[in-house]
């Protein structure tokens, strides 16, 4: 028996930790019973390449995880698996299946069947009868049709010791080579947001933290330089971060740990551990979703918008982590206006990093069930995004849309962040006319921060008189073209010229200058002519 895994991510640095979770499990004996193969790649390769691996192998059985942003990808390579070779059956798992299967199933009739839920405990009975079709018929969590018609559901699997699993690491299957490893320290959610896959009402398995030492030994000697810890609110239980922080110090500075933070849930003692870790340790992933309590409350969101715009702020200030901070767009009772505030607000508390996505309703989720309850029209087809609520309008959506695409494009990139989180503080509606402005003509700014910043300055110069001084500046230091926009109001100065200038170093033949007059002040700008770099690395302003 020849079983192929189909492990297709959002991109090359992403491997599916199902794979080696799943295969963990397994004793050596039923194991060395089959010969395995993982084909891996992102869903940007060719689907030849694929489709070349698997007729290369030429699997009896394929397995495969679903989910959210592979799910096309994943299902063109399948259905036309199954075109070549009509007796390979194909067997799916993954959060694509945590609602109701029998649509998917009657629609893909090249799946034999898919499982829903958590799968460890239920994969070593699964694959040691795997060669008798539908031995699954009565185990837990696997949904399928059958030899009548008929659509079998048998609910959803839950672990019930997760502490006790294997490790993902200690399958043969893992894999080394990725840039950074996932690792789970706990299973479920306290919190019960209705948009989540973790809302439901499983309990929280937490993971000795004597056990997960000697797995981030494991990791380090691997040379692994970064570790993504995947659960769901890391500091739901603040007794338990806190000794996991103090854990994760001890491999300073060869690993970093990425995890998520609940900001309203900061007490004084997580703090001060915080305050207490050496920089770059983190990479703090902090869940605002909305500072409107009338939201936080329709999804069921534990902590209040208060608390959170003060852990937001006390994580920002400690100016030693990457902080990065979610809102969720077409959320219950949230409007356009709101989102616009909550944005302002956050570009004033300076994370490092916004995140303003639009709401997916996910399969299982309860705001999926709820859906109709709350008048939410969605996207039937991944990534099931909304749109349109009675609070926003689909429009509306369309300018969230563009509001997020701004501040992906300048205030989370580190050229023109400060410049243009300047510019928002200074005028408070440029914000919501630039985004409109955009939304009108969703130019191509993400090629290169040039376009994105002559588009900017292009903006101002007809709505935004007092902005301009700060692009042209951030323009000139980050040396980019003097053909054209901001670089036409600079001159070059050359030795001999009558100007003074006040960076001429004599004996420096390596630097050139430029200048700029504007309103009462001469700006100068010194630059390496050899350097790589077209950073000014030197300015000065002269009063005229």
């Amino acid at each position: 028996m020849r079983i192929l895994w189909l492990d297709i991510n959002a991109s090359y640095s992403h491997s599916s930790l199902a794979i080696p979770a799943l295969h963990a499990q397994l004793s050596e004996t039923i194991t060395e019973m089959y010969s395995w193969r993982v084909v891996s790649g992102s869903i940007n390769r060719e689907t030849t390449y694929y489709l070349s691996e698997i007729a290369e192998f030429s699997p009896d059985i394929i397995l495969s995880t679903l989910w959210l942003f592979n799910h096309k990808k994943v299902l063109s390579v399948l259905e036309r698996a199954k075109a070549l070779s009509p007796n390979i059956r194909i067997i799916l798992g993954g959060p694509e299946f945590l609602g109701d299967n029998k649509d998917f199933l009657n629609k893909n009739r090249f799946t034999e069947a898919v499982f829903r839920g958590e799968g460890e405990d239920i994969f070593p009975e699964f694959i040691a009868t795997i060669e008798s079709v539908r031995s699954y018929s009565n185990t837990y969590g696997f949904c399928y049709i059958d030899e009548l018609g008929i659509y079998k559901d048998n609910g959803i699997a839950i672990v019930n010791n997760f502490a006790q699993l294997k490790t993902p690491e200690s399958s043969l299957l893992f894999d080394w080579s990725k840039p950074f490893v996932q690792v789970e320290t706990s299973r479920g959610c306290f919190n019960r947001c209705s948009f989540c896959i973790s809302g439901d009402e499983r309990k929280v398995d937490n993971i000795p933290i004597d056990s997960l030492e000697s797995r981030f030994d494991d990791i380090l000697r691997h040379n692994i330089k970064e570790v993504r810890i995947l659960d769901r609110t890391f500091n739901a239980n603040a007794k338990r971060a806190g000794l996991l922080l103090n854990l994760f110090k001890k491999y300073t500075p060869h690993i970093q740990f990425h995890l998520e933070l609940h900001p309203s849930l900061l007490d004084e003692r997580l703090r001060e551990i915080l305050e207490d870790l050496p920089c770059g340790l983190l990479h703090i992933e902090a869940g605002v979703q909305s500072f409107n309590e009338n939201v936080l409350k329709s999804c069921n969101r534990f902590g209040g918008s208060k608390e959170s715009g003060d852990g937001v702020h006390f994580l920002t200030s400690l100016g030693k982590f990457e902080v990065h901070c979610d809102l969720i767009a077409a959320l219950p009772h949230y409007t356009y206006r709101d989102i616009l505030n909550d944005t302002l607000k956050l570009i004033e508390l300076n994370p490092g990093e916004i995140q303003l996505e639009v709401l997916k309703l996910l399969p299982g989720t309860e705001m999926t069930r709820n859906a109709s309850v709350f008048n939410i029209k969605y996207s039937p087809s991944p990534p099931y995004e909304a749109l349109e609520t009675p609070w926003i309008s689909f429009y509306e959506l369309t300018l969230s849309s563009a509001l997020s695409k701004i501040v992906d494009s300048y205030y989370n990139n580190g050229v023109w962040r400060d410049c243009f989180r300047s510019v928002i503080l200074e005028n408070r509606n440029f914000l919501e006319h630039f985004t409109l402005h955009y939304s009108e003509n969703y130019p191509d700014i993400s090629t290169n921060n040039e376009s994105r910043g002559l588009y900017l300055y292009n903006y101002a110069k007809l709505n935004y008189q007092n902005a301009i001084l700060n692009i042209v500046l951030c323009w000139m230091e980050n040396g980019f073209s003097y053909r054209t926009g901001p670089g036409l109001l600079s001159k070059q100065w050359r030795f001999g010229d009558e100007l003074s200038n006040p960076l001429l170093d004599l004996e420096d033949r390596k630097s050139a200058y430029r200048y700029m007059e504007y309103g009462s002040k001469r700006y100068w700008f010194k630059y390496n002519k050899n350097s790589n770099s077209y950073k000014s690395i030197l300015n000065f302003i002269e009063i005229l």
